[in-house]
């Protein structure tokens, strides 16, 4: 994938004319009545937000401020309230749009698709191109990631079916995320490419390619078909397929988090390789089990979406870090993030279908069957990875992790 970053100033320039853009619109919605007593209240606080945080921005470029202090002050306030504030906006007119001129509705949403792809990039690249400390890389991604939450909500008709559902569940701001991270990973110097072009190694093994797509296909099905029973043999031979429930809903909720977290997890991953690429050892299994930490405490935040209890959100946060093991290695092994992006959606959206939603079919009781339950789907792939930590597979990952960091 080519990604061709513009110049700085360019990024710049785009990002304080959406900053500007922002407190222009918001003045004319207030003037413009269109919003009750309340929401003008709040309109007058947003105005005077936007124009201090406008001023100090444009203060910092056009007086060249040399201090360290403003600078970074200035470069943090944006990083922490810029997304949410372009977010915000676009949500706000996206929807002032879509209530009162309806005729055109599909016209809107593509309209509106359209700039969020984009909306993030200018802040991103102005602001945190330049970061190079590995944790406040890592910083940078969340706070850009989270901001997407937002435009879930956008007022898309019902009877549009597909757009409402490619926008109620997340699936363009997962586009849009992906994006992203791609020039992300080329400002910061990566090679962020979901399909790295594959270089014959003498270290590559197609014994070991074979093993590693088994495994991961053998720990896909179990994963999928869990939910309906833990004990093997069921989940293997004598699952009754016509229990799956489809619905346009699992299905977009599937292809959200199979693209969204992908692109985040291994996003995270380079960012721990050339963070401890000093360490050339641990760099790769640092990438490999810090990432799939992160990608397991990340499913905390789903307590209470779609009725998902504390209990079946701590054991989902678990479950999914023996995925994080094996998809972290196929990336690595393979160089291409496609074949993880896909075994995410398969499980997430064949869960989906079986419990409606796929942390409802997590659970503890502290049986013997949980205990094993939990040995398959965690100790498993963990003992797997470790056993790819040696030998020709180990050099594999370690020449993909210098192509991947454009090393040499």
């Amino acid at each position: 994938m080519k990604i061709t970053n513009l110049p700085k100033k360019t990024w710049q320039k785009i990002y304080d004319f959406q900053i500007l853009f922002c407190l222009l619109a918001e003045v004319l919605l207030m003037v413009s009545g269109l919003h009750n007593a309340t929401k003008t209240k709040n309109q007058v606080t947003a105005i005077i937000l936007l124009v201090l945080f406008l001023a100090l921005t444009v203060y910092v470029q056009k007086m060249k401020v040399k201090d360290k202090f403003t600078y970074e002050f200035t470069r943090w306030l944006n990083l922490l309230f810029g997304p949410g504030i372009l977010c915000t906006f676009w949500l706000k007119i996206g929807n002032l749009l879509l209530v009162h001129l309806p005729q055109i509705e599909i016209i809107w949403v593509l309209l509106l698709w359209a700039v969020l792809l984009g909306l993030l990039l200018p802040i991103a690249m102005v602001y945190a191109a330049q970061i190079k400390n590995w944790f406040l890389r890592l910083l940078i991604v969340f706070l850009l990631n989270i901001q997407y939450g937002l435009v879930n909500t956008l007022k898309v008709s019902r009877s549009l079916k597909i757009m409402h559902s490619l926008t109620g569940q997340g699936v363009i701001a997962a586009i849009s995320l992906f994006i992203l991270a791609c020039f992300l990973g080329k400002a910061w110097g990566f090679r962020f490419n979901p399909n790295l072009k594959f270089n014959k190694s003498q270290n590559f093994q197609q014994v070991t390619f074979v093993l590693l797509i088994l495994f991961t296909l053998l720990d896909l099905f179990y994963n999928c078909f869990n939910a309906y029973s833990k004990d093997i043999w069921t989940v293997f031979f004598r699952y009754d397929f016509n229990n799956l429930k489809f619905s346009l809903p699992n299905l977009t909720c599937a292809i959200e988090p199979g693209i969204l977290e992908e692109a985040v997890r291994y996003l995270n991953i380079i960012i721990l390789l050339a963070g401890f690429n000093h360490l050339p050892k641990w760099r790769v299994p640092i990438a490999i089990y810090g990432s799939t930490l992160l990608f397991g405490l990340a499913h905390l935040g789903n307590v209470g979406w779609h009725g998902a209890t504390l209990s079946a959100t701590i054991m989902q946060a678990i479950g999914v870090t023996g995925c994080g093991f094996l998809w972290a290695v196929l990336y690595l092994y393979t160089g291409k993030l496609w074949p993880a992006i896909v075994a995410h959606f398969i499980s997430d959206f064949v869960a989906n279908m079986l419990t409606g939603w796929n942390s409802s079919g997590w659970h503890w009781h502290g049986y013997a069957t949980d205990y094993i339950y939990t040995i398959l789907i965690v100790g498993v792939p963990l003992l797997f990875s470790i056993w790819m930590m040696f030998g020709k597979a180990r050099q594999v990952m370690e020449e993909n992790a210098d192509r991947i960091m454009n090393v040499n």
